[in-house]
Formats: structure tokens, C-alpha cells, sequence
């Protein structure tokens, strides 16, 4: 390379440093000879949800697992930053690490990190840890913003719980540049769902038809309701009854929350001492507690003796886990429906809005998956503008040796505006090509048409 030539180190984007952690740039002979390649730091979301273990289970892992992305972080140098998401169908970190960490190690390392900060965690939960990684977890954090992957979907207050857990791990300055930009990404997209889409009425619609399904005659104005459960679904449930003008709701909870859903509801709570008489009273059960709860016959039998015969009593069981035992689901008495039935049965109207969601994230997804390609133009940009500064300081400091301090000024400031204009184009271009993932081509025109290497 001629005297011009220089080779810029751009170390401070490696992940290992906190903060602004954009992309990495190495030099990597085996798949680019002779070329600069650009590794996006990768996101990696690891976690268990209400499809992979009993809620039960996630529970156990919820209850205590606050300080795991602290310590994990501290105890991990590939891990750069991590926002933990904790509810109760959830339990995710979602983290910015170097692109070397392997997924599975990953995952190995939570789950003995879980057993040391939580000694009573239960090991289903963490038999049901998966790890997602790259776009295809950019692709997840999104949905789950938007509420398309929650236990009832298009449910709100997903939304919510993500920006606290955002902004808790912003506060303790747990969110590298990257976690940033995703979740303000991902919570804009989210927002976009909301007032494009109906989806929030999905899960609505998931509980009407189950209602509809319960085939009582004249349906079900006026008639007596026992629902057992207490959680989201519970409320998108118990909100369908109102609408349909049913009458008595009585709620029963084998958590022992039925006093608290009370407290927010027009429901009469029941204890465990008084299930048998909810039974006895209801014209139709309605389960959604999903946390494991299962219903035996005997405890139906125990309010409905006349279910151990032929009939048709009603019951909707709307949990993701199911909440009848299977002795129960033998009663003779008993006319199940089951929410694998009524999704079967759910009309095509609620699958286009899901779809009409679906297509809003995937644009909100691709922007950001764009702009993040773009930055991976950063560091050879940023060699690019600082070799020609050290062009423009030379020429400059040459004129003043010369001239007046007055026109060095003017010389500067001309140089200065120049510069600004001349570098635009390419700089532009730059990012347009990372965004195509082409930026070794303009790594390659640097070197060839400058003599401008950007190295490790």
C-alpha cells in the first residue's frame, strides 16, 4: 500500500465492551481472504413459556429467577447485555451476545445458574428452556411484543410487561445499543398491531366460540356460570358473559385467588369448601385456569351426583394444559368441549385478523433487521471519514504555516463543509449496501480506489 494507506482498528465495537455494541468487526482470512467481514453481534432469547412446561412449573422459575440476568451477566463475558421477561406464561431473557456463544452452552448455563439462585425451581421448566437465535429471535421478540404468541392471543398486556422489563434492565444498565433499538422497535411494532388490527378481540372471539359451543338452549342470559381460574384468560372469559347478559358468576381458583379476581370482578368467590355447592348451582363450567389444575370426578360427582349417568351437562375446558382429569372427562354425564375443538372451529374472519397482525410485525421486523444490516457499514464509514480527516488536518495545518489566522479560518471552514458534502454519497451508499448484506463490496472499493484497510 502507498504512504497514504492506513489500517483502522475499531475495537471499541467489539461486544465485550458495555454500552453501544452495534456490530463487531474481525478479520476473518478463512471465508473473506483479503476482505474486512462484519459479524452482527448476535440476540439470543432464551426462556420457557406456557407451551413448552405446565404453568406450575413456570411458576416455580418465576418466583425466584429475578437476579438471573444480573448474575448471569456478571458471571459471562459473552453475554453484553440481557432484559429479563417474567410472567406468568413467561420466562425469557433476551440478550445481545458475542456471536461465538454457542446457543446450547447457553442454555446450559442458565439452567445450572437457575438451580444454584433457585434451589425449589422444578426441573420441567427447565426441560422446556429453548433458545431462539438471530433474526429468527428478532422475529419472536416482536411477536411476543405484539402479543401473538401469548397464551391469549392479543392480549395487551404483553406490551406492558415488556417495556417494564425493558426499562428496569435500562435502569440497571443492563440494555447495550442493540436491546435497545429492538425493544423501542418491537414495542413501536406492537403499538402499529394495536390500532391497525382487531387483534386484541382474537382471544375474545377464541372464548365466544367456546361459549357458543356450550350449546345451551336459549343461551346463556341468565343462566349460572362456575369458571374456574383466575388468570388472563379468566377475564377475557368473564368479560364474554357480560356481553351475553349471563347470570351469577361464581369463581372458583386452586391458587386460592378467587377472593382477588372478586375484588376486580362481579364474580362470587368461592373456597375449596364451597366447590361442590358452585357445581351444584352452575348451568355451565367454564375451566381456563392453566396452571396444572385438574378437576376430578370425584369432585364434580360431589356437587352433580346425576353426572355419573347419561347427559349433557356442558363444560368448556379453555386451559392450554387441559383442567379435567381424565375420569372426569368419562363421566357420562359430561358434554366436553375442548379449546383444540373451538380453535377447529374458530371462523375465518378471527384468521384474518391474525394474519392482518402477522403481515404488521413482519414489516416491523424487516425494518429493523434493515437498519440493523445498515450499521454493519459503521465501522469501515467511520475509517473511511477519519482517513480523510487526516487528509483535510494536514492541508490545514500546511495553510496555517502560511497564512493569516483568518484565512486558515476560512480554509478550514471550507475543507470542513466539503468534506461533509464529498463523504455523504458514499457514506449513504455504504449502509444501503450493508443493508443488502453486501458490505465487504464496499469494505473491497475502500481499499482498492483509497488504500483504506479496515483491520482488526
Amino acid at each position: 500500500m502507498d504512504g497514504y494507506s492506513r489500517r483502522h482498528n475499531l475495537g471499541l465495537f467489539l461486544p465485550g465492551n458495555r454500552g453501544e455494541t452495534g456490530c463487531r468487526h474481525f478479520w476473518d482470512s478463512r471465508s473473506h481472504p483479503g476482505r474486512a467481514y462484519y459479524a452482527i453481534v448476535r440476540i439470543q432469547v432464551i426462556g420457557v413459556d406456557h407451551r413448552t412446561a405446565p404453568l406450575a412449573a413456570l411458576a416455580t422459575l418465576s418466583d425466584g429467577g429475578g437476579e438471573l440476568s444480573r448474575v448471569l451477566m456478571s458471571r459471562q463475558a459473552d453475554v453484553a447485555g440481557a432484559v429479563l421477561l417474567s410472567t406468568c406464561n413467561r420466562f425469557e431473557l433476551i440478550c445481545d451476545t458475542d456471536d461465538r456463544l454457542d446457543a446450547e452452552r447457553l442454555r446450559a448455563q442458565l439452567a445450572a445458574l437457575a438451580r444454584e439462585l433457585v434451589p425449589d425451581v422444578d426441573e420441567r421448566a427447565l426441560a422446556g428452556l429453548r433458545t431462539t437465535t438471530g433474526e429468527a429471535a428478532v422475529q419472536h421478540v416482536f411477536e411476543v411484543a405484539a402479543g401473538m404468541r401469548a397464551a391469549v392471543i392479543g392480549d395487551k398486556q404483553v406490551a406492558g410487561q415488556l417495556r417494564r422489563a425493558y426499562e428496569l434492565a435500562s435502569e440497571r444498565g443492563q440494555c447495550t445499543g442493540r436491546l435497545h433499538r429492538l425493544l423501542q422497535d418491537a414495542l413501536t411494532s406492537s403499538r402499529a398491531v394495536a390500532s391497525r388490527t382487531s387483534l386484541g378481540a382474537a382471544g375474545r372471539s377464541v372464548a365466544g366460540v367456546g361459549l357458543d359451543m356450550a350449546g345451551l338452549p336459549g343461551g346463556l342470559r341468565g343462566r349460572r356460570v362456575l369458571l374456574v381460574g383466575t388468570g388472563a384468560f379468566a377475564r377475557v372469559v368473564f368479560a364474554e358473559l357480560g356481553t351475553r347478559r349471563s347470570g351469577r358468576v361464581f369463581c372458583w381458583s386452586a391458587s386460592g385467588r378467587a377472593e382477588q379476581f372478586a375484588a376486580r370482578h362481579d364474580v362470587v368467590p368461592l373456597a375449596d369448601s364451597e366447590f361442590a355447592d358452585g357445581v351444584a348451582a352452575a348451568d355451565l363450567i367454564v375451566t381456563c385456569s392453566g396452571t396444572g389444575t385438574e378437576l376430578s370426578a370425584e369432585g364434580l360427582l360431589a356437587g352433580r351426583p346425576e353426572l355419573a349417568r347419561p347427559g349433557s351437562f356442558p363444560i368448556v375446558d379453555l386451559s392450554l394444559g387441559g383442567d379435567l382429569a381424565e375420569d372426569a372427562k368419562d363421566l357420562p354425564g359430561v358434554r366436553l368441549v375442548t379449546l383444540e375443538q373451538v380453535r377447529d372451529r374458530a371462523d375465518e374472519a378471527q384468521r384474518d385478523v391474525i394474519d392482518q397482525a402477522q403481515q404488521v410485525v413482519d414489516r416491523g421486523v424487516a425494518r429493523h433487521l434493515a437498519k440493523e444490516r445498515s450499521r454493519g457499514a459503521d465501522p469501515a464509514i467511520a475509517a473511511m471519514r477519519s482517513e480523510v480527516g487526516v487528509l483535510v488536518d494536514r492541508e490545514i495545518a500546511r495553510v496555517r504555516a502560511r497564512e493569516s489566522e483568518e484565512v486558515c479560518e476560512a480554509v478550514e471552514r471550507s475543507l470542513r463543509h466539503l468534506t461533509g458534502v464529498l463523504l455523504h454519497t458514499p457514506s449513504l451508499r455504504g449502509s444501503r449496501l450493508a443493508e443488502e448484506g453486501r458490505v465487504d463490496e464496499f469494505v473491497t472499493a475502500l481499499d482498492v480506489l483509497l488504500g483504506i484497510e479496515v483491520d482488526e
